[in-house]
């Protein structure tokens, strides 16, 4: 397999497609990644979330997320009362902490919502709904932030952990057109709690495990950037090394890496029409390698 492609489309038009193909990264982990996209089209698993282009047009705009939100939080309510609140705004951050913190007691780590009686005897959009919720805070909190497409299976079991060689290969520089894994485990990593002030959540879950899952962005970080990101993700292992002790991890801890892996490069391409004929689509049709 040398290629990775997203194919998007609009969601009341799947003739009209615009692909994005990969030169996929020859690394190890690239190879561990391809067998899981791989597991995931073989047991014909769906994209969850087709509609995720985030502030790539105006689909994501705050109304239409905001009343994403609480139509999810409902649904969930209706089976199991988990939030009995509704969110007034998508800027309020303590309160997009809550939300995210009783999916994280609810659902748990990677599969253990399968042990959660809670899960018993529900509809089988119970679970999704409460997936999604999630998901749309994220998509709150990342308005207005870099244009990327998520690619996620949540079905697929998250059973593969990164080795010392994965870690190596982490860099906190998001580069424009390129394909990097996305985090896969369920909770708050490093990068998260250093910048979220989450005085809701359960625990801190660095990045441990991977997936299928995957994340194209459409931006460039500067040096600047990057040295400022390090350097607040160095501070929070500092100031809460304790606190990280408790949980199982010393401050040299490989686990505690931040960022994510590059996998796939768009190559050479003009950034301004690319991004004008992304805006025209809404829909992530398929993805699939070659």
């Amino acid at each position: 397999m040398k290629f990775a492609t997203i194919r998007l489309s609009k969601e009341n038009d799947p003739t009209d497609v615009f692909d994005l193909k990969y030169t996929l990264i020859d690394n190890t982990f690239t190879k561990k990644w391809i067998n899981c996209v791989l597991e995931a089209q073989q047991r014909r698993y769906e994209i969850s979330e087709p509609w995720a282009l985030y502030n790539i047009n105006d689909k994501l705009s705050d109304n239409f997320v905001l009343e994403k939100l609480n139509s999810l939080m409902s649904q969930v309510d209706k089976e199991e009362k988990m939030f009995g609140f509704k969110l007034e705004s998508i800027y309020d951050k303590d309160k997009l902490n809550k939300i995210h913190s009783v999916f994280e007691k609810h659902h748990g780590k990677l599969d253990e919502w399968k042990d959660n009686p809670i899960f018993k005897n529900k509809s089988e959009n119970f679970r999704k709904n409460l997936s999604e919720v999630n998901q749309f805070v994220h998509a709150c909190e990342n308005r207005h932030g870099s244009p990327k497409i998520r690619i996620v299976w949540f079905d697929l079991p998250k059973v593969n952990k990164f080795n010392d060689e994965d870690y190596k290969l982490f860099t906190n520089k998001k580069t424009f057109g390129s394909l990097y894994h996305l985090y896969a485990d369920v909770g708050k990593n490093i990068e998260s709690l250093a910048v979220d002030n989450d005085d809701h959540h359960h625990d801190v879950v660095p990045n441990i495990h991977f997936s299928a899952d995957c994340v194209a962005y459409f931006c460039s970080d500067t040096e600047k950037q990057v040295a400022e990101y390090e350097k607040k993700f160095n501070e929070f292992v500092e100031e809460n090394a304790e606190y990280l002790d408790s949980r199982g991890y010393k401050k040299n801890d490989t686990r505690l890496t931040t960022g994510r892996i590059e996998i796939g490069k768009l190559g050479k391409l003009d950034e301004k029409k690319l991004m004008s004929n992304l805006r025209k689509y809404d829909y992530i049709q398929s993805f699939f390698l070659s």
